[in-house]
C-alpha cells in the first residue's frame, strides 16, 4: 500500500493510508498510519505485506478513489474560484411565493 490509498479494514471499514511511522523502540521498524473516516489517526497491525493479505486487509476497488479524487479537485476548484473572485456573491434559495390570501375574514 503507498500513502492516499484507501484500505479496506478486515471489518469493512474504509480508511486512507497516511504513511509509514518509524520506531526507534523498535529497532527502526515502522508500522502503517491510516485515517479513519471520523478523522481518527491509527496504527494498523500488520508489518508487512503478507500479514496484511493474511489479516483481511485488501485495497479498496479503483472507483472509491476516483470518486475521492473528484471530490478533492471540485472543492480545490472552488476554493480558487472563490479566492480569485471575492465579491462574487453566493447564490441564495428563491423564498417560496405564499398562495391563497392567508387569514380569512369572518362575517
Amino acid at each position: 500500500f503507498r500513502a492516499g490509498d484507501i484500505i479496506v479494514t478486515p471489518l469493512g471499514l474504509p480508511v486512507t493510508v497516511v504513511g509509514v511511522k518509524r520506531s526507534e523502540a523498535e529497532g527502526g521498524v515502522g508500522s502503517m498510519w491510516a485515517k479513519f473516516q471520523g478523522g481518527y489517526l491509527s496504527p494498523l497491525r500488520p508489518k508487512n505485506a503478507i500479514e496484511f493479505e493474511e489479516q483481511g486487509y485488501r485495497r479498496a476497488h479503483e472507483g472509491l478513489h476516483i470518486l475521492r479524487n473528484k471530490e478533492l479537485f471540485e472543492t480545490k476548484r472552488q476554493e480558487l474560484l472563490d479566492a480569485a473572485n471575492p465579491n462574487a456573491q453566493k447564490e441564495k434559495k428563491p423564498k417560496k411565493e405564499k398562495k391563497g390570501g392567508g387569514k380569512k375574514k369572518k362575517k
